[in-house]
Formats: structure tokens, sequence, C-alpha cells
């Protein structure tokens, strides 16, 4: 709801969430920006027929455009949906307690398993497979509705809050920043405007702006204020703050630096030559939609461009982990509810199909570079069998067929303290990835997005640590690898202390890399000032 002009140029303090500074015209949020709408609500399986009937309205378009042995394909796509009987595994499933997007996505991937070539050059075979699969898609893109509104390039966004997914759709090349009333600094929304450099306040309370106002977001004092007409033009992002120096490295230890990857456009954020590998790409920022989440092939496209990016450096994919405030309409409301509840493999598992999809992508990327996966949220061993028999069956399906493939590892997040406390029980995980927002959420019993309890989450600082000592401990009496990925990596003090528990491979935000080499160069120099050599 807009709320009532105020020009008087009061300044509103909040917590610095993401440093530099931005100033253009407002964009006030409406309620309806600030809440994903389900467009699968109401009867699903009258949901899933108009999407049919959309699906089969958009192919009549493209045949009536299409040359004539074009058109003819289509009309064989159209008289193949408009078969009622397509429908009826489908229904089955959503009888089941199933939504319409997995319980079509289910049925028509049952359905085309069922089909098995002859032999490898089966041409009738491939030809059937690419029109199921090619109407799969249709009616997911129809199930998942218009797209969200954006908001003017290089605005101030100024809300209550804002979810990842608003965060992802909007360009932020032309500058810009965010100013929420509520918010939290350890947010998913957080963690992507410092990633991509973005101005970020949070807990400015109620905030008097309309659209068109102007007005300048300071990221690192944490400021918003409303700019006069005479006020000086600012750099759009100005210098980042001075970090502390880095402690000594222990001796004969180099520390291997990674970046995290949100977005595709993360890529050019940094010189791959100044990585040693990818440690994290969120993948539920990277398919904004149930359509794509379930769309194999942008998968594997996103995947592989990834890995032709870093030139043959290793990346670590970590599965869809969707719950909190990451949402995926009409498969995971999210909600605070969901972060003691279907969240991350929790979700995967409860939902197979989705976790398939992501499997067969994953198996074929892996056979075009140093490709590892990592499994979210994971609390008991049983998640880890459970999910590596998905892949063995999905790579025993792609098989099959005759599609170049590789078993990845597998590895764990350690973010639920029933995993880092029983490390020693998840021997069949092939590495370690500490993320420690999450760790440290749940450790305090403070949601990381609720301001009312954020100081729960700095305060357990120290159980944090003497956990974290112990999980270094499990994972070097395990022989296996072992590393941090979350935002205390990017932190001077926070990665001293890492080091210091004998951590030797972080993963970073790019915006974070100059700076987190810096410190580990210093401490090298110093150490060798010390007489210590240290590797490169």
């Amino acid at each position: 709801m807009a709320v009532p002009v105020d020009c008087s140029g009061e300044a509103y303090r909040g917590t610095p969430v993401s440093p530099g500074r931005a100033w253009g015209p407002v964009h006030c949020a409406r309620r309806a920006d600030t809440i994903l709408v389900d467009p699968v609500s109401g009867d699903p399986r009258a949901v899933l027929r108009r999407a049919v009937a959309a699906a089969v309205d958009d192919l009549r378009r493209l045949a009536s455009e299409a040359a004539p042995d074009s058109a003819g394909i289509l009309d064989f796509q159209i008289e193949m949906l408009l078969d009622e009987e397509i429908l009826t595994p489908a229904f089955a499933r959503i009888a089941a307690g199933e939504g319409p997007l997995l319980a079509w996505a289910g049925a028509m991937t049952a359905y085309i398993n069922s089909f098995v070539p002859d032999d490898r050059d089966d041409d009738a075979f491939a030809a059937r497979v690419a029109d199921l699969t090619d109407l799969r898609q249709r009616v997911l893109d129809a199930l998942d509705g218009r797209p969200r509104a954006d908001f003017p390039a290089g605005a101030i966004y100024v809300g209550a809050d804002m979810p990842p997914s608003v965060f992802l759709a909007h360009d932020w090349s032309a500058g810009g920043g965010i100013a929420l009333g509520a918010g939290s600094a350890i947010s998913h929304v957080a963690l992507l405007a410092r990633a991509r450099g973005v101005p970020m306040v949070v807990g400015l309370g109620e905030i008097a702006l309309a659209d068109g106002n102007s007005a300048l977001i300071d990221g690192d004092e944490g400021l918003l204020r409303l700019a006069p007409p005479a006020v000086e033009p600012v750099p759009m992002v100005v210098a980042r703050r001075a970090v502390p120096p880095l402690g000594p490295l222990p001796t004969g230890d180099a520390v291997t630096l990674g970046v995290n990857i949100n977005s595709l456009a993360d890529l050019d954020a940094f010189d791959v030559a100044a990585v040693d590998c990818v440690g994290l790409v969120r993948t539920e920022f990277l398919f904004p939609t149930a359509a794509d989440a379930l769309n194999e092939e942008r998968h594997v496209a996103a995947y592989v461009k990834i890995l032709a990016r870093l030139k043959g450096r290793p990346v670590t994919v970590r599965m869809l982990d969707l719950g909190g405030d990451k949402t995926l309409a009409g498969v995971a409301e999210g909600g605070a509810a969901s972060l003691l509840g279907l969240r991350g493999i929790r979700l995967l598992l409860a939902h197979p199909e989705l976790a398939r999809v992501q499997a067969r992508a994953l198996l074929r990327a892996a056979a075009l570079g140093p490709l590892s996966v990592l499994l979210p949220m994971v609390t008991l061993p049983g998640e880890v069998t459970a999910m590596a028999q998905i892949f063995a069956e999905e790579e025993a399906r792609l098989a099959a067929r005759g599609v170049s493939i590789a078993r990845p590892p597998l590895g764990i997040m350690v973010e639920v303290p029933a995993a880092a406390l029983t490390l020693d029980l998840f021997a069949a995980a092939a590495f370690f990835s500490v993320g420690t927002n999450d760790l440290m959420q749940y450790l305090s019993a403070a949601a990381r997005d609720n301001p009312a309890v954020a100081p729960l989450n700095a305060g357990s600082e120290i159980a944090l640590f003497r956990l974290l000592d112990q999980v270094s401990a499990s994972a070097r009496a395990l022989g296996k690898p072992l590393s941090v990925c979350g935002d205390l990596a990017g932190e001077p003090q926070g990665l001293a202390r890492l080091v210091a528990a004998g951590f030797r491979d972080v993963s970073v935000a790019p915006s974070r890399l100059a700076a987190v080499r810096e410190l580990l160069r210093g401490a090298v120099n110093a150490d060798a000032g010390a007489g210590v050599a240290h590797g490169p």
C-alpha cells in the first residue's frame, strides 16, 4: 500500500547490511509485491486442465504461423494433449495429495521413462520422447502463470521486506539499493545483496516515502535519507570498509579460496584466474520458477556454462535448498514453519520428481567437467543414502539410453546441529561444507530473518565455534575434505577463527574475494617474515 509523501529530508537509521551508497528514485513495494502469489491455487484438477488448454492454444497459434511440415508436428502434439488419457495419471497423483505442478511433472516423467528404445539408434523412440518432453514443459510453463512485475532500474526499493525471487528477477546493473523496514542482516536477500554489491539497510521501521521521491541509501552507515533537490549526486557504490589484518596461518598450510555463485551473472563478477574453484552454486536462485526447476535441459545448460567458465577448476553444485524465505510457487511455499519442516533435502525426498530432474542434469553435466554435488540441510545419514539411490536409479536410466554421464561425488551441507555433532556417522558422504548462517540459526533456535531474535544469533558465536572445532576434528578423523561456504568465511575475524580451527578451504561471495585474498596474502607474508614457508 502507498504511504504518505514526506520530503522533509528526514533520515532513517537502521542496520547496515550491504556496504556502498546509491541514490535514485524510490520504488515503494506494495503488499502484493512482497507476497508470493501461488498461481496454482484453487481446484488443482481445474488448474491443470486450464494449463493444458493454454498449452494447446499456444501450439495452435504456432501451427497457424508455421510451414506445412512444421505445422504437422505441432498438430500431432496438439492431438496428444487433447487425449484425455494423458491427464489420468496426473489426476491420480493429485488425488494422492500432490499439487498440479509436481503431479503433471511426475506423471509425464513416468510416462516418458516407460518408453524403452529397441536400440540406441532408435529414431522413433527419440522423436516420441522429444514430443512428450516438450509437452511436459509447455504445460509446466503454463502452470507457472504470468511473471511478477519488476520495479524500475536504478530505483531504491523500499518495503517491509523483500523475497529473494524479487531480488533475483531485477537487473541491478543500473544501480539502485534496498531499504527495508524489517528484514535481517543474515537473510538470504542480505546475502544476495552483499554478493552483488547492492547497498542495503534493514530495520528502518515505518518509512514515510512514496514512488517518485528521491532517496539516498547508505549501506555503510545504515542510513536512508530523503534527498532534497540540491543534494549532491553521489557514486552508486563507494569504497568498502577497511578490513583488519588476519593473524599468521599455521605452519605449512595454504588456504583454498573459492567463490559462491547465486546467478549466472555472477560468473562475470570475478577473475577466474584468481579463484581455486566454485565452492557453492545455490541452484535455488538459478531456477526461480517451478517450470525452470523442473526443466532438465535448463539445469544442464546452467551447469555447463559454469563449468566452461571455470576452465577445468572444480565446481560444487548444491541441490535445490528450498524452504524458509526461498520459495518456489506451486512446489515450496516457504514461510517460518518450513524452517523446521520440509526444507532442503527433506523437501527433495518428499517430492522425488524434483530431485530426479536435478539428479539427471547433474549426472549429465558431471561428464563434462569436475563437478561435485552438495546435499542441503541433511540431518541423518539415511537421507544421504536415499539421495544416492535416486542418483543411482537415474544413472541407470540415462545409461540405458546411451547418454554420456558421470556419477558426481555427493557431499553434505553441515548446517543442522544433529549432523554437525554426528559427523563421524556420515562416512558415506564424500565431503563436507559448513553453512555457517543456517548452522547458527538452528543452533540458537532463532530465525535468521527475524530481527526480534537476531541478537541471539550473534550471541551464539561461542557455541558455534565450539561446534566448528568438533566438526573440523571429525572431518580430519574421517579423512574427508571440509570447507566453509557461509558468510563467516568472508568476514576478517570470522576467517581468522576458522583458520585457527583448522579450516583450509573457504568459499565466499564474489564481492569479498579481493578482501579475503588480501587478508590471506597478508597472513602468509607475516608468517614468511617469521621464517615459515607456505604454499602458493
